[in-house]
């Protein structure tokens, strides 16, 4: 399940509160990351992923610079830009795109896929990247952005592969098995979590306060999991917040 040992929150067996300065941090001078699970010389084998979510970083790239051309296979990727703009080049059809805040960009990597990802020249960048399983190894590489303006306080599905959202999430994901939201809030005001056998809630803007988790409010960076939760209210701090939630039906190795 992926549940890390150090954490900070309630004991309640539905839910840890993971804080943003608890993550793990790597930076090279261009480029700046916030781990939400452990890698390299920080690993932690009970913090690798949770549910079917294998990565979830926070990314600061300096202009002009980032992630030069690489190999990507059978990972379903969105990234979620914050600040700035990201320039995505996908190599095998040479076409390049440009996202900010307001969009949404989902990578279906399949049998592979080779693409670079940078700050346009202008301005950095800060972006939110999450990565999960497909269904089924091999296919298509699929690339697509999306606008995700606001809903008037309504969650906004950006990419889901669950039956029941069919017609209605702004892009599709090849696991039927998962599902990413936007909750964007304004302050004060309330939304309900999806009830999950996995849920992740990731405070990108503001600060929310959780249904029945006392102490202090999910700050901006903070996260999150809860474990067969029957889907609990999030509530905005004074000045709104912005929730990136990912419901999960089913986990790695089931």
């Amino acid at each position: 399940m992926g549940t890390p040992t150090a954490h900070d929150g309630p004991r309640d067996p539905h839910v840890t509160l993971h804080r943003a300065g608890r993550r793990q941090h790597t930076a090279t001078g261009r480029i700046e990351s916030w781990h939400s699970f452990t890698t390299g010389a920080e690993y932690d084998p009970a913090n690798t992923h949770f549910g079917l979510l294998l990565l979830h970083d926070e990314d600061r790239l300096v202009p002009g610079h980032g992630y030069d051309e690489h190999p990507h296979r059978d990972t379903e990727i969105l990234t979620w830009v914050l600040e700035g703009e990201l320039e995505h080049r996908d190599s095998g059809s040479g076409r390049t795109t440009r996202v900010g805040p307001g969009r949404v960009q989902y990578l279906g990597a399949g049998s592979g896929v080779r693409h670079s990802e940078v700050a346009t020249p202008q301005t950095g960048v800060r972006f939110v990247q999450m990565w999960v399983v497909p269904d089924e190894p091999g296919g298509d590489p699929l690339h697509a952005v999306r606008d995700a303006r606001p809903t008037a306080g309504e969650p906004l599905v950006l990419a889901s592969g669950l039956a029941r959202h069919r017609g209605s999430a702004l892009l599709g994901l090849r696991q039927r098995a998962a599902a990413l939201t936007v909750f964007r809030l304004a302050p004060g005001s309330a939304g309900s979590l999806p009830a999950a056998p996995f849920v992740h809630a990731f405070v990108a803007r503001g600060a929310a306060g959780l249904e029945d988790v006392p102490g202090d409010a999910l700050a901006t960076g903070d996260a999150a999991r809860l474990v067969d939760d029957g889907g609990r209210r999030v509530t905005a701090g004074p000045d709104g917040a912005e929730i990136l939630v990912w419901e999960m039906h089913a986990a790695l190795g089931w």
